[in-house]
């Protein structure tokens, strides 16, 4: 049936286009002939301003004569009569005008006095536009007293500030238009600028029954377009004036050029959309019987290929996919009961490693708090005994607490607040920290004494000078990487910043030695939140000048941040993200 459908459905789009070559070299020769008529028209009104222009004696001798004058009165009146017996001889004319700033002469077909008001408001500006040595062009205008509203305009110099002219209504060129063209269905008529700018409607067909809406001309011989008001097909045939800036076009409806070949072209498609059904309701019934399932199989294998283990396949009728269904879901289960054993082996393993991390941090500065106390008690300064008490169980109270896998940036920054006023006990007024962290970013979760570590250290070797305040900044945002969020946050202060080797050793995954104690909490969280984020954490160290002044980037994926606290921290992380 392919060949068949194809053969009726090629045969009926040639014979439409035949018929359509056809129609339309017959209409553009039609159109060609009126078109011709129309230029040779316009260059006869040419050829007669020309004369008036440079052979008529009345209209050289009118700007000698002083304006008023006899002579000039009696000169006036002779142009006039011969204006009022000219414009009968050249059919298009609708008015033909002499125009000087002092006075207008003309003779028109039209209404008198709307005339005369269309040439006192028209006329000076379409002479200004008149360039001098230049032959005058037929200029398209528009004025509302016009009837139709648009009109072609061409002047003539004939001495210093007297122009001879003529104006032709494009209504009256498009009802000679209309005469020959729009009679019943056959078709219609309208005349554009070269833009596709339509011009005026035709005043002996205002109302066509084919709505001609502006439009791009193209230059082919015809174009087919659809009129979206009664969904019908028409036909265009166009053809452009040499000698003004317009084009004619002429619209038939295919309905009347095509007759009843429509009909056999619908019985085609028809035979051709019940060949196309049946061969959709036959692929489907195959798609339903063994491609789905072999579909279902393939991505079946492809999740478990990834391991997804909880993938099973549904069956259906056809006994070998049953058997291969329940196949494959039984060697699922098996794997997946083996993966379960070995993953939970893996995180015991894991999470042993990481309580070993955290315990390493916890008894990092007990003897000089405990000191620090002693000597405020032996100075019997109290008050300072109860605040770095207090202090000193906010610190151990969080350092107690970091069993959880995740806390809030927000309980970091307390206990580093904690840290910060222990410490300023050791150095008064010379120790003070501050924080440039939205809102919006405290509430986001991350590994307990994932920040407080790195201001230890700042103290404990950025804080050489003891006798210059020492100051830490802890600033935060959100960026965004290939597509992806991250949270950066950043620890810097301006001491003396990281040496040379141990900068290189921190940023080339170099291990210090094991004696300088001081680092090994960084190292800690180094390695812990390798650990938590499978290696998707970034920290990146550096010195912000050569004259000292330390820098630490902690970046964490905001993604795996968000995962670790959806079901308490689901809507303030998701403000963040926005």
């Amino acid at each position: 049936m392919l060949p068949v459908v194809a053969f009726l459905v090629i045969n009926n789009w040639y014979a439409k286009n035949i018929v359509r070559d056809k129609v339309s070299e017959t209409y553009q020769n039609t159109l060609n002939i009126f078109v011709s008529q129309t230029d040779r028209s316009l260059l006869e009104v040419d050829d007669y301003l020309k004369k008036l222009a440079v052979l008529d004696s009345d209209a050289g001798l009118l700007m000698s004569f002083p304006y008023g004058s006899d002579n000039y009165v009696l000169t006036k009146i002779r142009i006039l009569n011969k204006l009022n017996r000219d414009i009968g001889f050249y059919k298009p004319i609708d008015t033909v005008f002499l125009f000087h700033e002092s006075d207008i002469i003309f003779s028109t077909s039209g209404p008198y006095t709307s005339t005369q008001q269309v040439l006192k408001n028209n006329t000076a500006r379409i002479v200004a536009m008149q360039k001098p040595g230049e032959v005058s062009q037929w200029m398209l205008w528009e004025d509302d007293l016009v009837p139709g509203r648009d009109f072609l305009v061409k002047v003539f110099q004939v001495t210093d500030g007297l122009y001879v002219g003529a104006i032709i209504n494009i209504a009256d060129l498009l009802d000679l238009l209309s005469i020959q063209w729009d009679h019943g269905d056959i078709g219609e008529s309208a005349i554009y600028r070269r833009n596709g700018t339509q011009l005026a409607k035709s005043l002996a067909n205002p109302n066509p029954k084919v709505p001609l809406n502006d439009m791009m001309l193209l230059s082919k011989p015809y174009q087919i377009i659809k009129n979206k008001v009664d969904g019908q097909k028409y036909m265009v045939i166009e053809r452009s004036s040499k000698v003004a800036d317009m084009t004619i076009s002429i619209i038939i409806p295919e309905s009347y050029m095509l007759q009843g070949l429509p009909y056999f072209q619908k019985a085609a498609y028809i035979m051709a959309f019940g060949f196309i059904l049946v061969l959709v309701l036959y692929l489907l019934f195959i798609r339903q019987m063994i491609f789905n399932p072999l579909h279902q199989l393939i991505k079946g294998m492809k999740k478990l290929s990834l391991g997804i283990l909880d993938v099973r396949l549904h069956t259906n009728e056809t006994i070998e996919f049953v058997f291969l269904a329940n196949t494959f879901n039984n060697m699922a289960q098996q794997i997946k009961l083996l993966k379960i054993g070995m993953y939970e082996e893996q995180i015991r393993a894991q999470r042993m490693e990481l309580k070993q991390l955290q315990a390493q941090i916890n008894p990092h500065f007990y003897m000089n708090s405990l000191n620090i106390i002693y000597n405020f008690a032996a100075l019997k300064d109290y008050d300072s005994v109860k605040k770095m008490s207090l202090h000193l169980a906010d610190y151990f109270r969080f350092i107690m607490r970091i069993n959880q896998d995740s806390i809030r940036l927000e309980e970091e920054l307390k206990h580093i607040e904690s840290y910060i006023e222990i410490q300023k006990f050791r150095f008064p007024n010379k120790l003070y920290c501050s924080y440039d962290i939205p809102e919006r970013l405290k509430s986001v979760t991350l590994p307990a004494l994932s920040l407080q570590p790195f201001v230890e250290n700042a103290i404990i070797h950025g804080f050489v000078n003891r006798k210059e305040p020492f100051f830490i900044q802890l600033t935060g945002c959100i960026v965004f990487d290939g597509g992806n969020r991250f949270v950066s946050i950043v620890v810097e202060d301006n001491g003396v910043g990281f040496p040379d080797d141990v900068l290189e050793q921190l940023n080339g995954d170099g291990v210090l030695p094991q004696a300088e104690t001081s680092r090994l909490g960084i190292l800690n969280v180094i390695q812990r939140l390798k650990l938590r984020y499978h290696g998707e954490a970034d920290i990146a160290f550096d010195n912000m000048s050569a004259s000292g002044g330390a820098a630490v980037r902690i970046r964490l994926p905001l993604q795996a941040m968000d995962s670790e606290a959806e079901h308490e921290e689901d809507d303030d992380v998701q403000s963040v993200g926005r």
